[in-house]
């Protein structure tokens, strides 16, 4: 029968692909490092170096622990920097070094600046160039796996870590990074690290993630030739487009989100070497405030990767612990990847798919969020999500169509219906053959009225906005269908609550704020950090989503795995009976045995 188990878990035993994604400075480098340790290296942290909230917690720990120590795989690590120095790698040494002092003119030249590098760089472009012939045999098939393997999962490793330093070298880490930005974000459009005339095709927008397939099934190869599991961690996406990418083709994938306070992430960026400045650089890069055109799809969008993330990891851990905190929550959902449904959810994790799953009701077209409020005992008291007031149509299922040629009037409003120079405007704004194409094909063309009047004014006012912001339509709930009280409750939210959502859940008494991802204002340093009696703040981590029951959720009852596995068998009470009294005549035997032979002696 333990064959039979065996088989059941053999297809996550022998295959998992982790996602990294995260701001820089987050962590992302840290967790993939940890994963792709080997298990005399990686140092499992211990019971008593954690403390808990609530016994549970402890156990859960303890079986999470015993668990991962006994079935550690390191695993095979895929670093997107490298797949990005392969394409850089397929220029000469000379191109790229011109496009640099096109582009990041500095006062020594790249081709002195890079010089060190120059032989090392032609060998491996050399090297690349032979991948991308045609193979003309089996034996030089498997020659090449075992080439672009040694490549992508070791020499590239270290070729961009010296290329980084070079880089960086007199400068600060800014560079690199923004050098680096620049070229995935050529990649994407032109399938090449060199864009000098700025081409975009959509045709490239998968060539970085394409690449990085490639690569899986290089290691999945090479991991089956050693009989080994290919357990793969990718560092880092930050291309939503990208994540959807995996997520199409492999159900064993899971995106991982490596957060952090933000000022633990300052500390850590300015210990690089990075100034004010060059973070902000940095930030609107990463966590641009609006994307469109052909950057919606060639950008980082590490926002929008947040939200698509399946696993939360919260790291505010420091080499001076071991990374103790950040290596127990991997080796958790590791654990649960192995073995779905070993332990059960926390509290946190609970609600939290409550608020996740919520959201899913908002009819806003620019951005979906949830949120659950409970008392201090996670007693859930209200669930909201951000949406119109109740008895008006979401912008989800409005038409602009219908607005501007009068058909279902009941979705508008007057202000709508009939302001003339409004609109005038809008006409003149949704009126296209784009727009006709697009509707042509069957899709409804809705609108963002807040985004319409504010460019219709000129001016970014939020109060156009028609939706209740998710916490709002909580607290709501609350008064309106007659709830109780929730001083010293919980707010579990998506996002994290804006200014006057901070402001409502100060006023209602709410001791903890549980949060996903970051606001983009500062309700937290001017709201919830002011005054006494602050709300405290908890960055979520925890499974969410579809991962939530792919996790939790056993492949078969834990009783019967038991019993399957060491043939477990109840007897009843007469046969216990019976094998008791036969136990004790065998047991008096042999003590006239022993006395009979110790008389001989």
């Amino acid at each position: 029968m333990q064959e039979g188990i065996e088989k059941i878990y053999s297809y996550r035993n022998n295959f998992l692909v982790i996602g990294l994604t995260g701001r820089t400075g987050s962590g992302c480098t840290t967790a993939a490092s940890i994963l792709s340790k080997e298990k005399s290296k990686l140092g499992f942290p211990k019971i008593n170096a954690f403390k808990f909230d609530h016994p549970n917690e402890q156990r859960k720990t303890r079986i999470i622990l015993d668990f991962s120590e006994n079935n550690w795989y390191p695993f095979y690590l895929i670093r997107i920097k490298d797949i990005i120095t392969s394409f850089i790698l397929n220029h000469t040494f000379g191109e790229f070094c011109s496009y640099l002092d096109d582009k990041f003119p500095t006062t020594t030249n790249y081709q002195k600046k890079l010089k060190s590098l120059e032989i090392e760089y032609n060998g491996y472009h050399q090297a690349i160039s032979l991948l991308r012939t045609p193979e003309k045999d089996d034996n030089e098939k498997n020659e090449r796996i075992k080439t672009a393997f040694k490549l992508y999962t070791s020499d590239l490793h270290d070729f961009t870590e010296k290329l980084k330093s070079k880089l960086s070298e007199h400068d600060s880490g800014n560079l690199y990074t923004s050098i680096y930005q620049m070229v995935g974000d050529n990649i994407r459009s032109c399938g090449m690290a060199i864009n000098e005339s700025g081409d975009f095709e959509a045709k490239h927008t998968d060539t970085i993630i394409h690449k990085t397939n490639k690569i899986i099934k290089v290691i999945r190869e090479v991991a089956k030739q050693k009989n080994k599991p290919a357990f793969i961690v990718i560092d880092a996406l930050r291309n939503p487009f990208e994540v959807f990418y995996l997520k199409e083709r492999y159900s064993s994938f899971y995106l991982m989100a490596i957060n952090t306070e933000n000022s633990t992430r300052l500390k850590r960026l300015n210990s690089l070497n990075f100034n004010l400045t060059e973070i902000n650089q940095l930030d609107d890069k990463e966590y641009p405030k609006k994307l469109s055109g052909n950057n919606l799809y060639i950008s980082q969008n590490i926002q929008r990767c947040t939200e698509l993330a399946d696993i939360h990891v919260n790291n505010s851990d420091s080499k001076d612990n071991n990374y103790n905190n950040l290596k127990r929550q991997l080796l958790w959902y590791y654990a649960l990847m192995l073995k779905p449904g070993i332990i059960n959810p926390t509290p946190d994790e609970r609600i939290m798919q409550l608020a996740f799953t919520a959201k899913l009701n908002s009819g806003c077209i620019s951005r979906q969020v949830g949120a659950a409020i409970t008392d201090g005992n996670y007693s859930v008291k209200a669930i909201g999500w951000n949406n119109t007031p109740e008895n008006q149509v979401p912008c989800l299922l409005r038409n602009s169509n219908d607005l501007i040629y009068g058909n279902d009037q009941d979705a508008y409003t007057e202000y709508e219906r009939t302001d003339s120079d409004f609109r005038d405007y809008f006409k003149k704004s949704y009126q296209s053959k784009e727009l006709e194409r697009f509707s042509a094909c069957g899709n409804n063309i809705s609108f963002c009225f807040k985004e319409v009047q504010n460019n219709f004014e000129g001016d970014k006012n939020q109060v156009h906005t028609r939706s209740l912001h998710a916490e709002e339509n909580a607290f709501l709930q609350l008064t309106k269908y007659g709830g109780q009280g929730i001083t010293g409750g919980m707010l579990f939210t998506s996002a994290s609550p804006c200014e006057l959502c901070s402001k409502k859940a100060y006023q209602l008494g709410i001791q903890k704020i549980i949060y996903i991802d970051p606001y983009p204002g500062i309700a937290q340093r001017q709201i919830l950090k002011g005054g006494s009696q602050n709300p405290e703040l908890i960055l979520f981590n925890g499974v969410i989503g579809k991962a939530y029951f792919q996790l939790y959720q056993p492949l078969l009852s834990y009783k019967d795995e038991i019993k399957q596995s060491t043939g477990l068998k109840f007897i009843s009470n007469n046969q216990v009976d019976k094998l008791w009294e036969e136990n004790s005549r065998l047991k008096k035997e042999l003590e006239t045995y022993k006395s009979k032979e110790n008389n001989k002696m």
